[in-house]
């Protein structure tokens, strides 16, 4: 069962934020010359993301000493123990500095009547907590194509159950709560082709030994501006990560598309 556990705990990391990819349509006011803009500390312009991500997983997962057992999770698997989950992030920015910041929610569960009489049924529960916070450097800008460093932090946090319902034995429930904070560096970017289609990028790493060994995170897609205050995006990330401590090991590859929504003020 603690087995079962571990596995649902990997599940449940199917979405870091990819705040930079969602918000990365930072189209530049175009009544504004560029110099103004970079000089003007008054100038304030953000977004708000709602986004959705859905990959394939796979790695290996241990518990407190139980494993590590390597998994494998296709995107119907994730959705068939998804509960609830809520994405979004937000960007804010003033001449070249700027702010974003990430954060995601997310439960997953499953139970099931037990084969044995010692035990009438199992439940497994996990609700994961990440997010993230970085400051933005703009390094490069023309029209709408820009070019930024960042650097911050991620925190993530998974909290695992385990419920036993009474058979022969009585009810027993147990949990493991995991959480560390990475650090993290990258960079990211927009390339116009046209005054409705553009092209973004992200690269981070992190970890560095702080909180996981390495955590590295690369994303690539295309997005659409219907106006000039609401857009979307389409693309493709790959994920990893390498977290061990105390007895409890996730070391996970990830990669699907994901698709999200931004409004601009």
């Amino acid at each position: 069962m603690k087995i079962r556990s571990a596995i649902f705990l990997l599940a449940s990391m199917i979405a870091w934020s990819p705040v930079q990819a969602m918000a990365a349509d930072q189209t530049a006011d175009e009544s504004v010359p560029t110099e103004e803009r970079f000089a003007s500390p008054s100038a304030y312009n953000g977004s708000l993301s709602i986004y959705g991500w859905l990959p394939w997983m796979s790695g290996d997962a241990g518990v407190k000493g139980v494993g590590p057992v390597s998994f494998s999770l296709s995107p119907k698997d994730i959705l068939e123990i998804l509960d609830f989950t809520m994405m979004a992030s937000g960007d804010v920015h003033s001449g070249p500095y700027g702010l974003f910041a990430d954060f995601i929610y997310l439960k997953v569960s499953k139970g099931k009547a037990t084969p044995g009489p010692l035990f009438s049924s199992a439940n497994l529960s996990q609700e994961a907590i990440i997010a993230s916070l970085a400051a933005t450097y703009q390094v490069y800008e023309s029209g709408d194509d820009w070019a930024q460093v960042f650097a911050g932090a991620r925190y993530w946090s998974f909290d695992t159950g385990v419920k036993l319902g009474a058979g022969i034995l009585p009810a027993i429930s147990g949990s493991a709560d995991i959480h560390w904070v990475d650090p993290m560096i990258g960079v990211r970017g927009q390339k116009a082709l046209s005054d409705k289609w553009y092209l973004s990028g992200v690269a981070a790493i992190g970890g560095f030994g702080v909180g996981s060994d390495l955590m590295w995170d690369v994303y690539a897609g295309v997005g659409y501006r219907f106006t000039d205050t609401i857009s979307m995006a389409m693309g493709y990330r790959a994920f990893s990560v390498d977290y061990s401590n105390n007895g409890n090991v996730i070391d996970l590859v990830s990669q699907g598309p994901l698709m999200g929504l931004t409004f601009r003020f």
